[in-house]
Protein backbone atom coordinates (compact mmCIF):
# COMPACT_ATOMS: atom_id res chain seq x y z
CA UNK A 1 0.00 0.00 0.00
CA UNK A 2 1.37 3.65 -0.35
CA UNK A 3 1.64 5.82 2.47
CA UNK A 4 -1.68 7.61 1.25
CA UNK A 5 -3.68 4.48 1.00
CA UNK A 6 -2.34 3.81 5.06
CA UNK A 7 -3.56 7.11 5.95
CA UNK A 8 -6.76 6.96 4.36
CA UNK A 9 -7.03 3.17 5.71
CA UNK A 10 -6.29 3.87 9.48
CA UNK A 11 -8.71 6.81 9.31
CA UNK A 12 -11.91 4.56 8.02
CA UNK A 13 -11.00 2.55 11.20
CA UNK A 14 -11.52 4.86 13.46
CA UNK A 15 -14.52 6.27 11.67
CA UNK A 16 -16.32 2.69 11.42
CA UNK A 17 -14.91 1.58 15.00
CA UNK A 18 -12.14 -1.33 14.02
CA UNK A 19 -9.95 0.82 16.21
CA UNK A 20 -10.90 2.90 19.23
CA UNK A 21 -8.92 5.72 21.05
CA UNK A 22 -6.40 4.71 23.40
CA UNK A 23 -7.61 4.80 27.06
CA UNK A 24 -5.19 6.84 28.77
CA UNK A 25 -3.22 9.93 27.10
CA UNK A 26 0.57 9.57 25.98
CA UNK A 27 3.18 12.23 25.50
CA UNK A 28 6.03 11.93 23.17
CA UNK A 29 9.60 13.69 22.86
CA UNK A 30 9.67 15.18 19.78
CA UNK A 31 13.16 16.81 20.29
CA UNK A 32 14.81 16.20 17.60
CA UNK A 33 17.21 18.94 15.73
CA UNK A 34 15.53 18.22 12.30
CA UNK A 35 12.44 16.60 10.91
CA UNK A 36 10.67 15.60 7.11
CA UNK A 37 7.31 15.73 7.40
CA UNK A 38 4.45 16.30 5.35
CA UNK A 39 3.25 20.33 6.07
CA UNK A 40 0.15 20.08 4.91
CA UNK A 41 -2.97 18.26 5.87
CA UNK A 42 -4.08 17.45 2.73
CA UNK A 43 -3.96 13.39 2.14
CA UNK A 44 -3.23 14.53 -1.95
CA UNK A 45 -0.59 16.40 -1.24
CA UNK A 46 2.48 14.56 -1.52
CA UNK A 47 5.20 17.67 -0.35
CA UNK A 48 8.00 16.88 2.18
CA UNK A 49 9.90 19.34 3.45
CA UNK A 50 13.00 19.44 6.35
CA UNK A 51 12.46 21.62 8.92
CA UNK A 52 13.43 22.37 12.58
CA UNK A 53 10.42 21.95 14.87
CA UNK A 54 11.00 20.09 18.63
CA UNK A 55 8.40 19.88 20.07
CA UNK A 56 6.36 17.94 22.85
CA UNK A 57 3.54 15.72 21.70
CA UNK A 58 0.83 14.93 23.63
CA UNK A 59 -2.50 12.69 22.69
CA UNK A 60 -5.26 14.62 22.80
CA UNK A 61 -8.72 12.82 20.90
CA UNK A 62 -11.41 14.74 19.70
CA UNK A 63 -10.02 18.16 21.34
CA UNK A 64 -10.26 21.37 19.42
CA UNK A 65 -8.21 24.32 18.83
CA UNK A 66 -11.24 26.29 20.68
CA UNK A 67 -10.83 23.70 23.42
CA UNK A 68 -7.27 24.76 24.73
CA UNK A 69 -6.96 28.47 23.45
CA UNK A 70 -4.85 27.33 20.41
CA UNK A 71 -3.03 28.68 17.36
CA UNK A 72 -1.38 26.66 14.78
CA UNK A 73 2.40 28.12 14.31
CA UNK A 74 3.47 30.88 14.01
CA UNK A 75 1.46 31.68 17.10
CA UNK A 76 3.22 30.44 19.82
CA UNK A 77 0.51 28.36 21.41
CA UNK A 78 -0.35 25.16 21.56
CA UNK A 79 -2.46 23.70 18.76
CA UNK A 80 -4.13 20.90 17.86
CA UNK A 81 -3.15 18.45 14.98
CA UNK A 82 -4.89 15.82 13.41
CA UNK A 83 -8.20 16.92 15.41
CA UNK A 84 -10.39 13.59 15.97
CA UNK A 85 -9.72 10.64 17.34
CA UNK A 86 -6.08 10.50 16.99
CA UNK A 87 -5.63 14.22 17.53
CA UNK A 88 -2.53 15.65 19.20
CA UNK A 89 -1.66 18.88 21.19
CA UNK A 90 1.74 20.08 20.15
CA UNK A 91 3.43 22.10 22.66
CA UNK A 92 6.37 23.86 20.48
CA UNK A 93 9.39 24.80 22.49
CA UNK A 94 11.09 28.41 22.54
CA UNK A 95 13.25 29.99 20.26
CA UNK A 96 16.27 29.96 22.57
CA UNK A 97 15.65 25.91 23.83
CA UNK A 98 15.22 25.44 19.74
CA UNK A 99 19.02 27.03 19.27
CA UNK A 100 20.34 25.56 21.66
CA UNK A 101 19.54 21.78 20.40
CA UNK A 102 20.74 23.02 16.71
CA UNK A 103 23.90 24.30 18.71
CA UNK A 104 24.43 21.16 20.22
CA UNK A 105 23.84 19.21 17.29
CA UNK A 106 25.95 20.72 15.09
CA UNK A 107 27.66 18.01 13.94
CA UNK A 108 25.20 15.68 13.35
CA UNK A 109 23.43 18.46 11.74
CA UNK A 110 26.64 18.45 9.02
CA UNK A 111 26.94 15.10 8.62
CA UNK A 112 23.03 14.29 7.74
CA UNK A 113 23.39 17.68 4.89
CA UNK A 114 26.74 16.05 3.27
CA UNK A 115 24.89 12.31 3.20
CA UNK A 116 21.41 13.67 1.56
CA UNK A 117 20.62 17.81 0.79
CA UNK A 118 17.13 17.15 1.34
CA UNK A 119 18.40 16.60 4.96
CA UNK A 120 19.81 20.37 5.12
CA UNK A 121 18.33 22.98 7.04
CA UNK A 122 18.27 26.02 5.75
CA UNK A 123 18.86 29.46 7.26
CA UNK A 124 14.82 30.00 7.86
CA UNK A 125 14.50 27.00 9.68
CA UNK A 126 16.83 27.70 12.63
CA UNK A 127 16.60 31.26 13.51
Amino acid sequence: MTAESVKKEIASRFVNKTYGAPKRMGLSYMLAPLMRTYPNRDLHDNTVMTMSMPHHMIYAPNLTDNDIGGAPPPSPYPFIFEQGPQGYMILLLGEQEKAKIIADSKGLLGDLCSYRKFLCLDDSSHK
